[in-house]
């Protein structure tokens, strides 16, 4: 794999301190959720809904803190676009290297319009910036958050990896093998103006990705 640069490489705006701490609230609301979905009640789908919809909220209430001058929303429907400087941002629950879920690597209208917005500089210019988190598969592994870069074909460009454990936070430059297969679940998001307060989440038993 082609040596990956920093966000901060692509944009001051993206400095890890601010991306760590986005990316530390994320991991414990995940940490917090599963816990609690780990009943006897509980499946795929409880353990997909809850992590994905506490870390949206999660998010919107950090932003809503104004602690942090840097961190807006640009859109505040279910596909919650929130901006890192001049930066558009969504995160995902699924796998960063190979994304299962096509919305990932697809902007929504409000994402796009945002993007038009943005000037081109470059040969490594990245188009999309995800949160993407990836949950543990075995009691040897441990949740990440990757926040990766895209460019315009939906090359990775641009990586960034935060371990809980370690409190580490780097540009990730060498390979790192997919994400195993985690529990067959499919969460369909509400887009734009799609969105509203009665608006709720079909599983799919034909996807194996967890839902955003």
């Amino acid at each position: 794999m082609e040596n990956l640069a920093s966000p901060s490489e692509i944009s001051d705006e993206l400095a890890p301190e601010r991306l760590s701490i986005i990316a530390q609230l994320m991991l414990e609301v995940l940490h917090k959720a599963l816990l609690d979905t780990s009943t006897e009640h509980d499946c795929a789908y409880t353990q997909g809904t809850l992590p994905w919809g506490r870390i949206r909220n999660a998010v919107k209430l950090l932003v809503s803190s104004r602690r942090h001058p840097w961190l807006s929303i640009k859109h505040a429907g279910n596909d919650l676009l929130i901006g890192i400087g001049s930066h558009p941002v969504r995160f995902f629950l699924d796998d960063h290297l190979s994304p299962r879920k096509i919305r990932v690597l697809n902007p929504t209208e409000s994402e796009m319009q945002q993007l038009e917005l943005l000037p081109e500089s470059g040969d490594r210019t990245v188009d999309l910036w995800r949160f993407i988190v990836e949950r543990a598969i075995t009691e040897d592994d441990e949740h990440r958050v990757f926040f990766v870069g895209y460019n315009r074909v939906r090359e990775v460009v641009a990586q960034w990896q935060y371990t809980d454990s370690a409190r580490t936070f780097f540009a990730v430059d060498d390979y790192i093998p997919a994400a195993a297969e985690l529990p067959p679940i499919y969460l369909t998001p509400i887009y734009d103006d799609e969105a509203t307060s009665s608006d709720s989440y079909e599983a799919n038993p034909s996807n194996s990705a967890i839902g955003d």
